[in-house]
């Protein structure tokens, strides 16, 4: 298991996990994943590497050509790749269905785990629920940083816009939200202005109230101390920053630098005027070590949101490479999802009349 999933989990959640998993085993070109089909299984790569890519790839395995595998590593629509520690399927735990191809590059095993026992634990076992929802956040803002940081990848301007996140505040309840207010202040962000920049560290917990922000790369190589030797808006002024994806109301700027801590790869800058609530680190980490309930909550809807930031981006760089095979990303919601936006709207408004915001 990854580095990742050895720090999070307990040795009861591995032993878990390993219990009810079932070790499978892939050749070069077998598909694992097809896009808008719904997985039954949650997946973790214990060797080789998958090809995550837009369109059925070339030597497609059947039964008649097991025996004779085609080599992936060079494929023109690649977008990422995964290597042992990484997991898929997790977008099936938040109702997102695939929207490409994982196919194995070479000689894979997988641990697959059956998607509905998963959701049993999660649902029974907060402690678990706690650590692996944390775990598969912390997994998704490495692969997310993977894909800021290729280039070839970002060249290409989009004007992708991550799904509103308001569904995830229907993950939390009106206690988790009384806190947020309690402890988070309100900051307005005029139009053009940098909230967030690359290679300066994330300090608060982040979220959009109203308004939009754009996430930025530069193809300008990232010195995180002479990034620090620059004003916010002085650095705009000597690099080229392309958007790549925007971020609406109930988005989460910076989280994946809020999870691990590492310098942000990208940068957060208002559209037009933007108003956020902020919450101090030290705060959010406080609460999360006291109530194991919040921290369950809070790592879900971490995840989710990296889910849903994690297919806008790799979008991007199906765009970026294969303009004329493009996969259409299902915006249909069933009747549970629709409920919950429902439930994460009203809440949202709840919160934004207590902060004295008219509601959107």
């Amino acid at each position: 298991m990854s580095d990742v999933l050895l720090k999070e989990l307990t040795n009861a959640d591995i032993d878990w996990l390993v219990t009810h998993g079932e070790r499978r085993s892939l050749i070069a070109a077998e598909v694992l994943v097809r896009p808008a089909q719904p997985l039954e299984a949650f997946y973790l790569l214990l060797e080789g590497n998958l090809t995550v890519q837009t369109d059925s790839p070339t030597g497609l395995l059947t039964d008649s050509s097991r025996d004779s595998p085609h080599s992936l590593a060079s494929s023109p629509t690649a977008i990422n790749q995964l290597s042992r520690g990484d997991v898929i399927g997790e977008g099936g735990l938040f109702d997102i269905d695939p929207a490409f191809f994982v196919t194995a590059t070479d000689e894979v095993t997988v641990l697959a785990i059956p998607k509905t026992l998963l959701l049993q634990k999660l649902q029974q076992d907060i402690s678990f629920a706690a650590h692996f929802y944390r775990a598969i956040a912390l997994i998704l803002s490495e692969q997310i940083r993977g894909l800021f940081e290729n280039s070839e990848l970002m060249q290409y301007q989009s004007g992708q816009m991550v799904k509103e996140a308001l569904f995830v505040f229907g993950e939390l309840r009106d206690s988790d939200i009384d806190w947020m207010l309690a402890a988070g202040r309100l900051e307005k962000l005029a139009a053009e202005r940098v909230l967030l920049n690359v290679g300066r560290p994330v300090d608060a917990l982040y979220t959009v109230l109203d308004g939009q922000l754009a996430i930025a790369t530069t193809d300008h190589p990232c010195d995180p101390l002479s990034t620090c030797s620059h004003g916010l808006e002085e650095l705009g002024a000597t690099q080229n920053f392309k958007p790549i994806a925007y971020l609406s109301r109930g988005g989460l700027p910076g989280i994946t630098s809020f999870l691990d801590f590492q310098p942000l790869p990208v940068r957060f800058q208002a559209v037009r005027e933007s108003l956020l609530l902020a919450i101090p680190r030290q705060q959010v980490a406080i609460k999360l070590q006291e109530d194991l309930g919040f921290a369950a909550r809070f790592y879900r809807v971490m995840a989710t949101q990296l889910s849903h930031l994690l297919t806008a981006i790799a979008a991007v760089g199906e765009m970026s490479q294969s303009k004329a095979m493009k996969i259409e990303i299902e915006d249909e919601l069933n009747l549970d999802q629709l409920q919950q936006v429902s439930q994460g709207a009203v809440k949202f408004d709840w919160m934004l009349k207590h902060l004295g915001i008219g509601a959107a």
